[in-house]
């Protein structure tokens, strides 16, 4: 089978969650020292979803972690790492690794997806105030309830 092949395959597989499947598929070109980076990286995204637990978050990330530094900057290895952190609840470091994807590839198709699938924060209330003040958190709050109030209601129209 081709790399290329190998690859378009697991991807395949990941996106339709069999994430198992996709980690047994990469895990013979995955061993050895002269490992392809994207394959490492991979397995590693697969070993990751397919393993919640906290060793399954470690080893996914120390794969996709040996990929960036055997593959160099580039963006879908980062987008591989950011999707290992967000599988396990770390938003804000995906969103640091996707963002340094998407400014080396802005073109890339995969790479603005994968970053729009995580969403983009509104600027706060009170701009002048911190994120974290409470004051904008409850403005925050308010905004988001009101506008699921008048999604309901226009829903019912």
């Amino acid at each position: 089978m081709e790399m290329d092949d190998l690859l378009n395959d697991a991807e395949q597989r990941l996106r339709t969650g069999k994430a198992k499947e996709a980690a047994i598929l990469l895990k013979s070109k995955a061993g050895g020292a002269d490992a392809d980076p994207r394959v490492l990286s991979l397995y590693g995204v697969a070993l990751a979803q397919s393993d919640i637990s906290i060793y399954g978050f470690y080893r996914g990330l120390r794969l996709c972690g040996e990929a960036l530094k055997k593959g160099g900057e580039d963006p879908r290895l980062l987008v591989n790492l950011g999707k290992v952190n967000l599988y396990h609840g770390l938003r804000e470091k995906a969103v640091q690794y996707m963002d340094r994807a998407l400014k080396l590839a802005p073109d890339d198709p995969a790479v603005r997806e994968a970053r729009e699938e995580l969403g983009f924060r509104q600027r706060p209330r009170i701009p002048f105030m911190k994120r974290e003040h409470r004051l904008n958190l409850i403005l925050g709050y308010l905004t988001v309830s009101v506008k699921r109030l008048f999604s309901r209601l226009a829903r019912l129209d």
